[in-house]
């Protein structure tokens, strides 16, 4: 079986798990509980789909994403799929992507919809994002999905997504709130505000090199899981190269 064919299962079988539909299901139900007391204008539509890519999404990709990656444990079917001539290596690859390219692609057609919006219409200057924030966007999603890879491979148990989940967001508070600048070296946009406290200056392109390089090393280290050779001489420059850009996004 080729890898494209295999890719293109993993992508059905992300698209088409339940889990993954909670995110406009989400959406609609704080969109209608919203009173949107200035009236939902092209400002509201803007922020909330920023909201469903950036923040609701990869919460339930994350989750969605580790389902779909650890199926095969969960039914006791990795025995069988040891006898196939189709390697470990090859499967987990084949996974990443076909979890991470179809979520880049919705979090790209979310960019577009945003930049069409802010292109017929007058966004606020506090809610208008750039060229380079919007670029954040596909890469914010595709790396939910890539983390739900990573825990499925290193956390092959019951509960490791949770364990997953909890240290990723108590690592990003921590940064975001203790660290000079530390909006720069979360996994999420630049572009995010939190409680009113607005983002520091920085390089929205860079912030997009650097995410591009926590999604590789994400990739990297489910794919090598067992291969710790493979994992250190291939993951070693990756991850010193993203802790490059991320010093260089910083002002």
């Amino acid at each position: 079986m080729s890898t494209a064919i295999l890719i293109g299962r993993e992508a059905r079988r992300l698209l088409r798990h339940p889990v993954l539909w909670l995110v406009p299901v989400v959406v609609a139900v704080t969109s209608a509980a919203d009173s949107a007391s200035d009236g939902r204008d092209a400002d509201y539509w803007y922020v909330t789909i920023f909201i469903a890519v950036a923040f609701f999404g990869p919460i339930i990709v994350l989750f969605a994403a580790n389902l779909v990656a650890s199926g095969a444990r969960r039914g006791r079917a990795e025995e069988m799929l040891h006898v196939t001539p189709t390697s470990d290596t090859r499967r987990t690859w084949a996974m990443a992507l076909g979890i991470a390219l179809p979520l880049a692609g919705i979090g790209a057609v979310a960019a577009a919809a945003m930049a069409v919006i802010s292109g017929l219409n007058d966004i606020p200057a506090k809610d208008l994002m750039n060229a380079g924030e919007l670029a954040q966007l596909p890469l914010v999603i595709a790396g939910a999905g890539l983390l739900g890879v990573l825990a499925a491979r290193w956390l092959p148990f019951a509960g490791g997504v949770l364990v997953t989940f909890l240290a990723a967001t108590l690592g990003g508070l921590v940064a975001f709130r203790r660290i000079h600048g530390g909006t720069w070296w979360m996994w999420w946009t630049t572009g995010m505000t939190f409680e009113g406290w607005e983002p520091p200056p920085g390089r929205p392109w860079l912030h997009v090199a650097y995410l591009t390089g926590l999604c590789a090393c994400a990739a990297i280290a489910a794919v090598y899981r067992s291969h710790g050779r493979r994992l250190v001489l291939i993951g070693g420059p990756v991850l010193a190269a993203t802790l490059v850009l991320g010093g260089l996004q910083l002002p």
